[in-house]
């Protein structure tokens, strides 16, 4: 941010909590080399830069306590059943991910095995994975592709809804919100409320009347914003993200909170039209589409709020918008501690 003139001076909230505080993980599967007759696989993170690696791992101080155990019993269960491990190599194996999304709220916990083609004997992975963490749904994954990525194609669900649910409390409120697999949600659940709390206050200076959420994922912006404007209209790309933010609004009986499955960029002119007092935008680590920067150009509400978890991609957009927009605040929130990572928050008024 350095290279940019006239920037008001920079708030930094600290991290409610440096421990425990991810609300999602996703574990890699490895085989051992060479051979060992001791071991049958790892179970554990791939090292930086390193994606052909597994570090085998015993304990870990980033989701709940719970997890190492559930690590061990899973490579317990996997030798027992002789599970094989999938090999990026070779292209051949079956277990490649672990992945878990825990409430930390409320004692719902997810657990979702990530596998390639292959028999699973899904009976004894249930009975492992309870004895071992208080997991509320569990779920068999498929992704048969040879992109190293813990998503699934198809999901079978083995126990409990499929999904869980979080409560976010703010000082004025609380708000629960339905998570499935695959949607987003900001994996620090403590720091969420730090940061929707803080765009909810800003959103109840202005006494806003129609806020629009770009890139609005489950609804974790919108909702929070639903009690501080008269209407809030969310947009989102990924479907089931967009399915999730309309039980969530329905969940909270939040009638002034619409979403639209469509690109931001696509959109966006025509929400524009609408008039709306604030924007918030809530980018991926590219930042801004050029088409929703050329939009927001041409027809700049009176405020933009700017969620970035890239500061390079926040400054250039910031630099791209500044014929149109100054900034006003910018706050930083410590969402991961323990890295070098943060969340920017700028508000940006029209000139």
């Amino acid at each position: 941010m350095a290279g940019l003139a006239g920037l008001p001076p920079l708030d930094v909230l600290a991290a409610p909590q440096i421990w425990h505080y991810r609300n999602k993980m996703e574990f890699s599967f490895g085989d051992i080399y060479p051979a060992d007759p001791r071991r049958w696989l790892k179970l554990g993170m791939k090292p930086k830069g390193r994606w052909y690696s597994v570090f085998d791992l015993e304990e870990c101080h980033l989701p709940s306590p719970e997890a190492a155990d559930l690590l061990r019993a899973v490579r317990a269960w996997a030798e027992a059943e002789k599970v094989p491990p999938y090999n990026g190599h070779k292209k051949e194996g079956v277990l490649r991910h672990l992945v878990l999304r825990e409430a930390k709220n409320r004692p719902e916990r997810m657990v979702i095995l990530v596998c390639n083609a292959g028999e699973i004997p899904k009976t004894s992975f249930v009975a492992a994975v309870r004895f071992s963490y208080p997991a509320t749904t569990i779920l068999i994954g498929r992704h048969e592709e040879y992109s190293d990525v813990a998503v699934s194609k198809s999901l079978d669900i083995l126990c409990g809804s499929g999904c869980v649910t979080e409560t976010l409390r703010f000082p004025d409120g609380a708000l629960d919100y339905r998570i499935s697999p695959h949607s987003f949600f900001q994996t620090n659940t403590s720091g969420a409320e730090v940061l929707y709390g803080l765009l909810r206050s800003w959103a109840r200076e202005l006494k806003a009347r129609l806020v629009l959420d770009l890139y609005c994922g489950g609804g974790g912006i919108a909702l929070s914003l639903a009690g501080a404007a008269e209407k809030v209209i969310g947009v989102e790309s990924n479907s089931a993200a967009v399915a999730d933010a309309k039980a969530n609004a329905a969940l909270n009986g939040l009638p002034n909170c619409e979403f639209y499955g469509a690109p931001a960029e696509f959109l966006l002119p025509s929400l524009l039209d609408m008039g709306p007092d604030v924007a918030v935008a809530d980018p991926p680590r590219a930042g801004l589409h050029a088409a929703a920067v050329k939009a927001l150009l041409e027809s700049p509400p009176p405020v933009l709020f700017y969620v970035s978890c890239n500061p390079e991609s926040l400054a250039r957009d910031l630099k791209t918008l500044e014929p149109r927009y100054a900034a006003a605040r910018l706050t930083m929130i410590d969402l991961f501690p323990h890295t070098d990572h943060v969340e920017t928050v700028a508000w940006l008024d029209r000139r």
